[in-house]
């Protein structure tokens, strides 16, 4: 028997991968009769003396949440952190928990009123590790895993190796098309992808904040409180993303059931960028002034938000995407084959 699995492997996309990333289809893991912590050390021992970051993904039953609020297909529903085929057994692996629906997290977290339309609907939400599932992990831990080298951090999304002190980003629109073998943008992330990063919305057991009670970070806040530092935070890291035509495809979902930038979705450049070009509301005056020093240094201000502009349709809005969402100049388009190998793990 044999695991399946994904590795976009250290040198990747013209050397610009520092590290070994790792991806697990949960059917494959199923396929080989594995529990997901087994199928870890299963892709450890095949790896040997080397590192890896490891996402077990959910891509048919499930859903997840964007940082900046936008419910998604698929899921990351595991993390590791794996070196020298050891995971740490304290903190080495992480499970990102099933959550149930209720109404009161609708009533409490608008952005998740979007779970309730197709294709969404009915399907499993995995967010953040349930207060059982985070374990003894500290308050400050942003749901991350540690063995050896690798740290994998906020619920799979950003991975470091701690020796060599690199890391790369992947927001969860750049993973879903690596697991659907489509095309990626790869690139330093650039000051809007940092300041975007920062622009999240409150919820419980959250990617990165929120645990049994709401995260204090509400939508038309900023989580890095940086001021103009904030464009730096993430800037010079490496980045695997979506082209811009799929991150407008998703993000439009949400403006097309009227949620609001800045009051019920996450005020980043890329979100206010394409409601304005659509058309749609945003809650200028629910923008917090720390996040809109933020915004200013990347040149996002009330006045360009408020001056009049052509309404493009959403056709027109996805074929200018590139146009639109700004961030990332010079990044390279990809073939999902051409950076990430498919390998097999005895088991």
């Amino acid at each position: 028997m044999k695991l399946k699995y994904r590795i976009v492997p250290q040198g990747a996309a013209d050397g610009i991968v520092p590290l070994n990333w790792v991806f697990i289809e949960k059917k494959d893991i199923e396929a080989a009769g594995l529990t997901h912590l087994e199928a870890c050390f299963a892709v450890g021992k095949d790896l040997g003396d080397d590192c890896a970051a490891i996402d077990i993904m959910d891509m048919e039953d499930a859903v997840t949440v964007t940082s900046d609020g936008i419910v998604a297909p698929g899921a990351v529903i595991g993390v590791a952190s794996v070196d020298h085929g050891l995971i740490n057994p304290s903190y080495g692996y992480l499970n990102i928990s099933p959550l149930p629906y209720s109404d009161k997290m609708i009533e409490e977290e608008p952005h998740m009123r979007l779970w309730l339309t197709e294709p969404y609907k009915g399907k499993t939400l995995h967010r953040g590790p349930s207060k059982e599932d985070r374990g003894n992990r500290g308050a400050n831990n942003e749901n991350m895993t540690m063995s050896g080298r690798i740290a994998n951090n906020n619920c799979g999304s950003e991975v470091m190796n701690m020796v060599e002190m690199t890391e790369i980003l992947a927001p969860y629109f750049g993973m879903y098309q690596i697991m659907n073998d489509g095309e990626v943008i790869i690139g330093v992330a650039g000051p809007e992808v940092s300041v975007g990063i920062g622009m999240v919305v409150s919820e419980r057991h959250g990617r990165i904040f929120g645990g049994v009670n709401l995260g204090s970070y509400k939508a038309g806040m900023t989580a890095h409180n940086s001021g103009e530092f904030a464009k730096t935070v993430k800037s010079d890291y490496p980045a695997i993303c979506a082209p811009k035509p799929v991150l407008a495809e998703y993000t439009l979902r949400a403006l097309d059931i009227d949620l609001v930038p800045g009051k019920d979705i996450g005020c980043s450049p890329a979100v206010l960028a394409l409601a304005k070009a659509y058309g749609k509301p945003i809650a200028l005056d629910n923008i917090a002034p720390r996040a809109w020093v933020e915004l200013e240094s990347v040149g996002i201000t009330r006045e360009k938000l408020e001056a009049p502009a052509e309404i493009l349709s959403r056709d027109e809005i996805i074929a200018k995407a590139d146009e639109i969402i700004p961030g990332m100049p010079g990044a390279k388009t990809y073939k999902a084959s051409d950076i990430c190998e498919i390998r097999y793990a005895e088991v």
